[in-house]
C-alpha cells in the first residue's frame, strides 16, 4: 500500500489519486446534472434497518416475488401504505397497536409491540 503525505505534511496511508481525478470526482459528486439517474435516487433515499419477525420478511419477500419489484421497494411501499392508514387514524390499525403492545422492561420505551402472524392472513409461512 502506498503512503503519501497530506497538505499539511503529516503521513497518510492508502492510495492517492492523481490531483486531476481528485478534481473531477469532486466536480462530478457536487454537479447534479451530471449524476446518473440512479445516483440521483439514491441521493433521495435512506437506508433503514428494522428488527422483524422471520415469517414477515418472508411475506413481503413473497409480494415482490408476485408483483416484481425489488424486496426494497415492495417493504417500502407496504410501509407507506400503512403510515398512510395509521395517519388516517384507520380503526383496525390502531386496535393492532394497542391490542398488541406490552409494557418494555427499558426506560428507553414504553411498549414493546408484538406483531402476531395473523395480521397476515394466507401466504405468510
Amino acid at each position: 500500500m502506498a503512503t503519501g503525505r497530506n497538505g499539511n505534511g503529516s503521513r497518510v496511508g492508502g492510495l492517492q489519486l492523481d490531483p486531476a481525478v481528485e478534481e473531477w470526482r469532486a466536480e462530478a459528486a457536487d454537479n447534479p446534472a451530471r449524476l446518473t439517474r440512479k445516483q440521483r435516487e439514491d441521493r433521495q433515499r435512506t437506508r433503514v434497518r428494522y428488527d422483524v419477525p422471520a415469517w414477515l420478511k418472508e411475506a413481503v419477500e413473497e409480494v415482490a416475488t408476485e408483483q416484481n419489484p425489488s424486496a426494497s421497494q415492495a417493504a417500502a411501499l407496504l410501509l407507506a401504505w400503512s403510515l398512510h392508514h395509521y395517519r388516517d387514524r384507520d380503526p383496525a390499525l390502531l386496535d393492532a397497536f394497542f391490542d398488541n403492545h406490552e409494557p418494555s422492561r427499558t426506560l428507553r420505551f414504553e411498549f414493546n409491540v408484538k406483531i402476531p402472524r395473523s395480521l397476515i392472513p394466507d401466504g405468510a409461512k
